[in-house]
């Protein structure tokens, strides 16, 4: 299972995929409500994908290379990327797997709720009264995109969870008071949502900037112009 592992964490890094960390479905599944597929084995293995501002440049290839601004940009690049290197790397052609991302909806029979696989993963703290989940570098500045779950018993110890500790009260009552606003609003007001991530004093130095940050949070220009601009360049450079 090891170098199963070690080989997805190498293929998806090249693609800015750093965050690549396996879990047991046995223990995700005794504390979520939407249970994972445990293949009809005893203990199947997980493997949580995320990332951090890292996949930036990579996301750019990607809308430069199909030239073109798809209705949903970013779950299009997630899906390509991460069945593109599942479907390319040779040490999981042996097992049967399935994906699941964390835009798949409950009606949809594949819903996974993504911090829970994270945290079992021991990557990052899900804090329920915040409802984010906290990692002692990124602080909230990384986002979870999915997980493979594969037929294959875990082996060895689940990983070791994640610290709980990281806030001090103050900053955690911060944090909850703009969620709450947040909840209020419907999650509408991209200004409430950054005042979360600025909350949190961990993680500062990988705040979204640039290009990225305006694409994540456009107060002032639109997503899609972001992208638009990312083309257009290209296209004047060929000239």
């Amino acid at each position: 299972m090891e170098q199963l592992i070690q080989s997805l964490k190498k293929d998806f890094k090249e693609k800015g995929f750093d965050i690549v960390e396996p879990f047991r479905v046995n223990d995700y599944n005794g504390a979520a409500t939407h249970k994972l597929n445990n293949f009809g084995i005893e203990d199947s293995t997980g493997i949580i994908i995320g990332c951090t501002k890292n996949f930036w440049p990579h996301f750019e290839q990607y809308i430069k290379r199909i030239n073109n601004v798809p209705k949903d940009p970013m779950n299009c690049f997630v899906i390509d990327t991460i069945e593109g290197v599942v479907e390319n790397n040779q040490h999981i052609k042996s097992y049967e797997y399935e994906i699941r991302y964390d835009f798949n909806s409950p009606s949809s029979g594949k819903y996974v709720h993504i911090q829970t696989c994270g945290h079992f993963a021991g990557v990052a703290s899900y804090d329920k009264d915040v409802m984010w989940s906290i990692h002692p570098t990124y602080g909230l500045w990384f986002v979870f995109r999915s997980c493979i779950i594969i037929k294959i018993n875990y082996q060895g110890d689940s990983p070791k969870l994640p610290p709980t500790n990281l806030l001090t009260q103050s900053k955690k009552d911060e944090m909850k008071r703009y969620t709450q606003i947040a909840i209020d609003e419907g999650w509408i007001n991209l200004e409430t949502r950054l005042k979360i991530r600025d909350a949190c004093p961990i993680g500062r130095e990988f705040r979204y900037e640039g290009n990225m940050f305006d694409y994540f949070y456009p107060l002032k220009r639109t997503s899609k112009s972001v992208l638009e601009s990312l083309i257009e360049n290209m296209e004047n450079n060929k000239k």
